[in-house]
């Protein structure tokens, strides 16, 4: 990328404009399986819309192992058919937890503790279904290791301040971000950068006054 240090620069001043987390929880952290499925559903959505997802998935199916089975019909119709590309996040969700059963022979990712950072992540990108956000929310909140999630609605925020070629894709846009911050910057650089994703968003929906 031409200018690489300046538009490092321009990101790390575009998320300290970032208004205060309203909930200034700590960093969380989920069984590697749990933060796939949370992943799945958070991408380019608020917060409190993936939580209620969260809690119907959780209310519904006593574990990942009955999620893995139920039809993705069955799960669609518990989130709703207005949750955003609940076909694409459904589908995501039940083909990789199944994969994941082939592979491992337990529906289970503890093993990815034990690995190297960089085999832990090679194994995620390898399954084909599992978004570049997903990858590295698992990596970050369900294995503890260095990551920063990108969606959609995070890209066009980047692409929108300049700070990217507005051909970047995700995964660019992932790698950039992360070779120019912090590791242990992540957790509030992607918070930070989800919440002024949102702001755009609501922005751009809110109808201009007469």
């Amino acid at each position: 990328m031409k200018n690489a240090t300046k538009h490092a620069e321009e990101l790390k001043a575009l998320i300290k404009k970032a208004p205060k987390d309203p909930k200034p929880d700590p960093k969380p952290s989920f069984e590697p399986l749990a933060a796939l499925v949370r992943g799945a559903m958070s991408y380019d959505v608020p917060d409190a819309r993936a939580d209620e997802a969260m809690s119907r998935i959780e209310r519904e199916f006593v574990d990942l192992n009955e999620l893995r089975v139920a039809t993705d019909l069955e799960i669609q119709e518990l989130l709703g058919a207005r949750y955003p590309a609940i076909e694409q996040r459904v589908a995501m969700i039940t083909q990789t937890l199944n994969l994941i059963f082939e592979r491992e022979h337990t529906l289970n990712l503890e093993r990815l503790k034990t690995l190297k950072k960089t085999e832990a992540r090679q194994f995620l990108r390898d399954l084909p279904n599992l978004s570049p956000f997903v990858e590295a929310y698992v990596m970050l909140y369900g294995l503890d290791t260095p990551a920063l999630p990108m969606d959609e609605s995070m890209l066009a925020l980047l692409k929108d301040a300049a700070i990217l070629d507005p051909a970047a894709t995700v995964v660019e846009a992932q790698k950039f971000a992360e070779h120019h911050l912090k590791s242990d910057e992540y957790h509030e650089s992607y918070r930070a950068l989800r919440r002024l994703a949102g702001d755009e968003s609501r922005t751009k929906r809110k109808p201009a006054k007469a």
